[in-house]
């Protein structure tokens, strides 16, 4: 076995305290003697003191020491700010605790802390518990302050924040406090900046004091950070020039002109003050001078700043035109957002001999042109929003749809998404009028494509709800389109966003943009869907596009989610009678106000929903409740419960047809296990990990996160209430599917950058 041994050493043996006066510090050193990379964590435990008590006197820092190699040593800093044992006065024994997850050992060291009595004016204690806030603008973040009354009477203290513009302080800046003797109270300030160009990015140093009636007072420092967002434009006008400017082809240019410019256009849409510089690359940036003015421009929030570029050349005597090919770089003094977009512009300068060859210039001019055309590249994948993703029931095939009207399969190899096989010629054009590149494609619909799902247990076949209301089926192994479903009473081109099959795969349902839910069946296996639909109308009296759909495994609970955050509850075998809405305080909202997505726990009727506020709810279908507000004809007191149905395995293929119902719900209360807030924007996507333990997010924030969940499918806090964030970008992310194969969990998200990409999930 190897070799582990953490070394430690105190830069002192005993400490003094004393409360109200400044924080006392000790250092301790730790050196990795083992012969392999550890990460080193440490804790002060005070003898007399609980352990909840031991992280309210102490600061640490850092707080987790990232890992060392071999001999690698790392230093903690020890800050004790208040007494470990409350109203205690003499020496007390503290045991330094040393340990790493990578080794078995662990070093224990000893420091005496002296306690002195602290000043008779000294009545209150304020601290910060994060000193250092991150916001962007717009957004909300709460600086919390805690207080502590350390005398024995009653205190009314008066808590003031100073530092931060009145205007970002919602609910003000003063809080008026009673403490108890003994008592600790945390006041909260909100504080939401303004628009990027209103707050700019940097540090806003801030101080929060509590005072006392009888004038005692401490104080507490921060710092607010308005973090950067935005971008910087680059632009240039003209891209080409010809030297000189003022030649016309069948004369003979000013021999004495050398030189031209470009004008530099950088657009600051960000909240970053910075300065700009430009640097001249390329191919044929070695054959001229070059100067910008001005050298170093400032670049004003919102506004668009002009740089001018002069380049000389030197030109020939005879002979063709030559073009030189050039870049300018935009070097920013702050690249916290990246670079410029784009980071360069291309530059073209014709440079015309003195004496021209006018015919051979056009023909040059002419060829230059077909192989710029016929050289440009063309990327491989989507040129529109991926609007849906899905894996093949065997995990080896993915397939996207996109606003650019195409289907796109792409094969799993490993940890990558890799496009599968080439479509055959010819091919019709995209959204955009071009033909796609051929690989990986799988169709061109002609319309935006909205949703996407395999047939169960046929790995060969998908559907693809569409733009304008139809549904069709498409055989992966041969690239062709197999059957078209429309009904023929939509007159509206309404639009299909969520698809689900029950697991025989002889019922299809499907929702869309009017409110409307579909069922479309087909008489057996290897017979086609047939074009006279059930239609159950959810938004007869009200607007109501349904976002998305789920049925429950056992088949017996149908949910439909959308705007007005209504989550509709149905029984797929006869659901045009026992229309149930969820009723809850958390789900009102009005037009514009969305659940967006919805997911069964794997075996349950414990069902996720994600809505427009970034919240996740987490409801037990089975403990349901009728509203007493219903009329009596819809109460059913005798079935407070949605509970499965006899026979379900069977009971959607005898699903007969009605004609189109009335929007009359029963109000269902459900019990709301856990709720929880996952994003400050919109979550669109979210599913179970198949055996249940976790839940995976993703929305308008660009992450997808995986949330543990206990044994009832409620948040584990203690295992990670703020989930872990396996991707990050500025992206929205639009939809996630989830399978696993023998490597693990895996998930494929779709993007409005056009990308589909695989992540491996953590077990």
């Amino acid at each position: 076995m190897d070799n582990r041994i953490i070394n430690a050493s105190l830069s002192t043996q005993s400490v003094t305290f004393k409360p109200g006066d400044a924080p006392s510090t000790f250092e301790v050193t730790v050196i990795n003697g083992s012969d392999r990379f550890a990460a080193f964590q440490m804790e002060v435990v005070a003898a007399g003191a609980t352990r909840s008590s031991g992280s309210q006197w102490y600061r640490l820092s850092p707080e987790v020491a990232a890992a060392k190699p071999p001999g690698g040593s790392t230093q903690f800093t020890v800050e004790i700010f208040d007494t470990p044992l409350p109203a205690f006065t003499g020496t007390i024994n503290l045991t330094v605790r040393i340990f790493s997850p990578q080794l078995p050992e662990e070093r224990k060291l000893l420091v005496r802390l002296t306690i002195q009595p602290g000043a008779a004016s000294t009545l209150l204690i304020l601290e910060l518990p994060v000193r250092r806030f991150q916001v962007y603008p717009r957004n909300s973040v709460e600086i919390v302050a805690r207080v502590r009354n350390m005398s024995p009477h009653s205190v009314e203290a008066l808590l003031r924040l100073d530092g931060i513009f009145p205007s970002w302080l919602g609910n003000g800046a003063e809080r008026r406090l009673l403490l108890e003797p003994g008592a600790q109270i945390e006041a909260s300030f909100p504080c939401q900046p303004p628009s990027a160009n209103q707050a700019p990015s940097e540090d806003y140093p801030f101080t929060v004091k509590a005072i006392s009636r009888d004038g005692a007072s401490t104080q507490a420092d921060g710092v607010l950070e308005v973090l950067p967002v935005g971008f910087v434009g680059f632009t240039v006008e003209p891209q080409k020039q010809v030297v000189p400017s003022h030649g016309q082809w069948w004369r003979l240019p000013d021999r004495k002109s050398n030189s031209t410019s470009f004008q530099l256009l950088f657009s600051n849409n960000s909240n970053l003050r910075q300065q700009v510089e430009v640097q001249l690359q390329g191919r044929d940036w070695r054959k001229c001078t070059y100067k910008s003015v001005p050298e170093n421009a400032e670049l004003t929030l919102g506004e668009v700043t002009k740089v001018l570029l002069n380049v000389g050349i030197k030109r020939h005597w005879v002979g063709l035109p030559k073009t030189l090919r050039l870049e300018a770089k935009a070097l920013l003094s702050d690249q916290r957002l990246g670079s410029t977009d784009p980071t360069t512009q291309s530059l073209d300068i014709k440079v015309l001999p003195i004496i021209p060859l006018w015919l051979l210039l056009s023909l040059l001019a002419l060829l230059a042109a077909l192989l710029a055309l016929l050289l440009r590249p063309q990327p491989i994948g989507h040129t529109g929003i991926v609007n849906s993703v899905s894996f093949s029931g065997d995990s080896f095939s993915v397939v996207s749809g996109s606003d650019d009207c195409t289907i796109r399969i792409w094969s799993v190899d490993g940890n990558h998404l890799n496009p599968k096989g080439m479509a055959a010629s010819p091919i019709a054009a995209a959204c955009d009028g071009k033909p796609p590149k051929a690989k990986g494609l799988l169709a061109v619909i002609g319309q935006a494509v909205r949703t996407l799902r395999f047939m169960p247990k046929d790995n060969d076949r998908i559907a693809a709800g569409l733009e304008n209301g139809e549904i069709q089926f498409w055989n992966v192994r041969t690239r062709q389109k197999e059957n078209t479903l429309r009904d023929p009473n939509d007159m509206t081109s309404d639009r299909v966003f969520s698809l689900v099959f029950t697991e025989n795969s002889l019922n299809l349902f499907s929702a869309h943009g009017s409110g409307k839910v579909r069922l479309w069946k087909r008489p057996g296996p290897g017979t086609n869907f047939v074009s006279n639909p059930q239609v159950i109308d959810l938004g007869k009296d009200i607007k109501y596009p349904i976002q998305a759909l789920a049925l429950s495994e056992d088949e017996t609970i149908l949910v439909t989610v959308g705007d007005f955050k209504r989550v509709i509850l149905m029984n797929p075998t006869s659901p045009e009678t026992t229309l149930r809405q969820l009723s809850a305080p958390e789900l009102t909202g009005g037009d514009g106000d969305f659940v967006w997505n919805a997911a069964f726990a794997p075996g349950s009727h414990i069902l996720a929903t994600s809505d427009s506020d970034g919240f996740i709810s987490i409801w037990d279908l089975d403990q349901c409740a009728i509203v007493n507000n219903s009329t009596p004809a819809q109460q059913d007191t005798s079935t407070p419960t949605l509970t499965p149905q006899q026979n379900s395995a069977s009971s959607t293929s005898q699903i007969t047809d009605t004609s189109t119902t009335e929007n009359k719900f029963i109000q269902q209360q459900c019990k709301l296990r856990d709720r929880w807030r996952a994003s400050q924007t919109s979550v669109r996507g979210l599913d179970f990990y198949l055996d249940g333990s976790k839940l995976v997010t993703a929305g308008d924030d660009g992450k997808i996160i995986v949330w543990p969940l206990t044994s009832d499918k409620t948040l584990d806090r203690a295992a990670g209430a703020n989930g872990q964030a396996i991707y990050r970008d500025s992206t929205k992310i639009n939809t996630l599917d989830l399978t696993k194969d023998v490597q693990g969990t895996m998930v494929v998200d779709g993007d409005d950058d056009f990308q589909v990409q695989l992540h491996r999930l953590p077990q």
